[in-house]
């Protein structure tokens, strides 16, 4: 009995250490890359803006429209990815020099022709400030 039982842990041990590592590398979230912002498009245009001068610290925020094909079958959820592409419709800057209507301006102007989105979808707000008391 004692050694048909040696047999079977041998066996099982393996099996359940592949089983966990395999658990582990799949739901493992990588906190370097979620904390990296210059991976994401608003990271990248945050970093960008902030360097026009005037503009102080930025905040984007984008909002996608999906584009959904128009002919699909049953199997498409099955062998494709995804349903549609996404698509930015519209924009929300926060920023700390969009106070001053010359940086307002200059901020509208070239993230409209950046993005190539028109002027109406591109909404520009002044940050808060910490000191600012109303």
């Amino acid at each position: 009995m004692e050694k048909k039982w040696t047999k079977t842990n041998l066996i099982l041990i393996p099996i359940a250490l592949i089983a966990f590592i395999a658990y582990i590398s799949l739901t493992f979230n990588d906190p370097v890359s979620e904390q990296n912002d210059t991976t994401t498009a608003e990271g990248k245009l945050e970093q960008t803006l902030k360097q026009i001068r005037g503009v102080g610290q930025v905040k984007v925020y984008l909002h996608y429209d999906e584009n959904v094909p128009v002919e699909t079958s049953l199997l498409d959820d099955y062998f494709s990815s995804g349903k549609g592409e996404k698509t930015v419709s519209g924009m929300l800057i926060v920023s700390e020099g969009a106070s001053d209507p010359a940086i307002k301006n200059q901020l509208l102007e070239t993230i409209s022709r950046v993005m190539q989105l028109p002027t109406h979808r591109i909404m520009i707000v002044p940050m808060e400030r910490k000191g600012d008391v109303e």
